[in-house]
């Protein structure tokens, strides 16, 4: 396996590739988005790839939409991480539609860009080996023993997609959500087989779920991370990562990042209409959203932030229960509220196996300083 180094700055591909050869994995180098198709389609070993954004000639997003046409590109197993001084919403948009593993802005910080290619190495090896299985597989029995079904392909078409939209979007954006994220599929996915759902439209919304604020991406940081109480123009600016979450999943044809595309524009609206951004009522809000609408307030409420402390279990489950003035029983679908509270248990148990001061830390700020490439 070979990483493929692309920038245009002679220093930083010689200080990239000695760091990435440290870490055992062979180097090859490009001073351009040219050079590296070049290299890229020249040897087939080549299934890391860690490129500058900006460059003169082909930039680092057209050089992955190159690969993503070309039938071997395609069929390539590859992971691409991105690095950028001068990152916006939009590359991070298009960054993510193009499949793109990974978002780092610059100056990149060593510790989590060995994080990022040790685990892309993990991923390119299973995958190889995974393939090469069912290569195998598929030479001792017929094509009609090996089909997977359509659902599980979906899903994991899908994984790959929303791995790469979470990726980018908690790399870019709320650094503080630890394992938030997790929780969300996790509680949704228990609140959907209460409500009776299959086993396959339960893991679609595990998946799904966890996608309903990557709209943040479109949120200004002065908002997102402000610990005071916003403003009526920053109130309505926040109020716009909905939509702007729906127009960066909706043009998947997969169907868990359609359901991901719903519960991002209608995770905020309420059953009794006085939720936002189009004020739905009722049944006019998808059924995922209202799951993840609920499971979200909980996570909420019992984890810490900047603004406010943590709740108990039994405290949180009193407010969605009976209300407290802000939260009511009323904002939530009553069969998704009844089905809620029967696995409040599940819930707790949850919360309790994915806190974020059991998430794995990095390092500390002095040690990341040290670690640290000026670009």
């Amino acid at each position: 396996m070979k990483a493929l180094i692309v920038d245009d700055e002679p220093d930083i591909r010689e200080e990239l590739s000695e760091f990435v050869e440290d870490l055992g994995i062979e180097v090859e180098t490009a001073a351009n988005g040219e050079e590296a198709l070049t290299k890229f389609y020249a040897d087939p070993d080549i299934a890391i790839v860690l490129s500058d954004l900006m460059m003169p000639g082909l930039n680092g997003l057209d050089m992955l939409d190159n690969i993503n046409t070309e039938r071997q590109g395609k069929a390539r197993v590859k992971q691409v991480i991105f690095m950028t001084g001068n990152g916006n919403t939009q590359s991070v948009i298009r960054a993510m539609h193009l499949g793109a593993t990974e978002f780092l802005l610059k100056p990149v910080d060593l510790n989590l860009l060995e994080k990022h290619i040790v685990s892309a190495r993990k991923w390119v090896a299973a995958e190889r080996s995974r393939r090469a299985q069912e290569v195998a597989l598929k030479e001792q029995v017929s094509f009609n023993e090996v089909e997977i079904s359509s659902l599980s392909r979906d899903i994991e078409r899908a994984y790959a997609e929303a791995l790469a939209c979470l990726a980018a979007a908690a790399e870019y954006k709320d650094p503080e959500t630890g394992q938030h994220i997790t929780r969300i599929g996790e509680y949704a996915a228990v609140v959907a087989k209460e409500l009776g759902w299959d086993r396959d439209r339960c893991d679609m919304i595990r998946l799904a779920a966890p996608l309903h604020d990557v709209g943040k991406v479109g949120t200004r940081d002065n908002v997102l991370l402000k610990e005071a109480p916003l403003d009526p123009s920053e109130a309505q600016h926040m109020r716009e990562h909905p939509e702007t979450g729906y127009h960066i999943l909706s043009d998947s044809e997969y169907p868990v990042m359609k359901m991901a595309a719903r519960i991002a524009y209608c995770h905020h609206e309420r059953w009794d209409g006085s939720g936002y951004p189009r004020g739905l009522k009722g049944t006019e809000i998808p059924l995922e959203a209202s799951i993840t609408s609920l499971v979200d307030v909980y996570d909420a409420l019992r984890s810490k932030r900047p603004y406010k402390s943590a709740l108990s279990h039994d405290k949180v489950m009193h407010i969605i229960r009976d209300g407290d003035g802000r939260t009511e029983p009323g904002h939530f679908h009553p069969e998704v509220l009844m089905a809620f509270l029967k696995a409040e248990g599940k819930m707790a148990s949850i919360f309790d196996s994915f806190k974020d001061e059991d998430a794995p830390r990095g390092t500390s700020v002095e040690s990341a300083k040290n670690k640290t490439i000026r670009l």
